[in-house]
């Protein structure tokens, strides 16, 4: 909705981005402490933080409103979301304060109260992604994991590439843009039992 939100690691900033060459800031949201994620899902913006998920309304594109928060222990907390749940990477070292390395997945059937499905215990998850049923997880330097997510009660592990140190991933149009340790990589998933490095 011609808006860029930012964040740092206490507040929430809107910009009105109508007018590329002249972006204006809109409004300054308090959200918290040791804040450090966005992801934005149709009308809601979901907050990834060192002490939880906050989720907010965008319905009014420069008033975001807090509806909803999930709260764990405190922990470096990447978070992207789908229509029915949420997805948070928590890992354990020392900038995060943290001692898990796993996969948390939170339904949202109560936005206000989002609700703990599952945890599947990882080596040090980082950045993720999801195209689909396919959730891409950056596992720090277990490397890239793909999983088949159609059943978040039982995700499949489909594929990894182990020999990189991953921090992000994004996915689209069958590409990943994975970020490593030691630069960019981009795959092609078209063929799943087969992920090709592109460049």
């Amino acid at each position: 909705n011609d808006r860029l939100y930012t964040v740092n690691s206490t507040s929430l900033d809107v910009f009105n981005i109508s007018d590329a060459k002249d972006p204006k800031r809109t409004n300054t949201v308090n959200v918290g402490w040791g804040i450090e994620t966005i992801y934005p899902f149709k009308n809601k913006l979901f907050i990834g933080s060192q002490s939880g998920m906050f989720i907010f309304e965008a319905t009014n594109a420069d008033a975001p409103a807090a509806s909803g928060q999930f709260s764990h222990a405190t922990s470096c907390d990447p978070v992207i979301a789908d229509d029915e749940y949420a997805y948070i990477t928590l890992r354990s070292g020392t900038a995060c304060q943290g001692f898990t390395d796993q996969l948390d997945i939170v339904k949202l059937n109560n936005i206000s109260n989002p609700v703990l499905q599952k945890t599947y215990t990882m080596k040090n998850p980082h950045g993720l992604s999801k195209d689909g049923d396919l959730l891409f997880i950056c596992d720090g330097e277990a490397g890239l994991k793909v999983y088949n997510a159609a059943n978040v009660m039982n995700l499949k592990l489909i594929n990894e590439i182990p020999e990189i140190d991953t921090y992000d991933v994004i996915t689209m149009n069958k590409i990943a843009l994975v970020v490593a340790k030691d630069g960019l990589y981009q795959y092609s998933y078209a063929n799943l039992s087969n992920i090709r490095l592109l460049s």
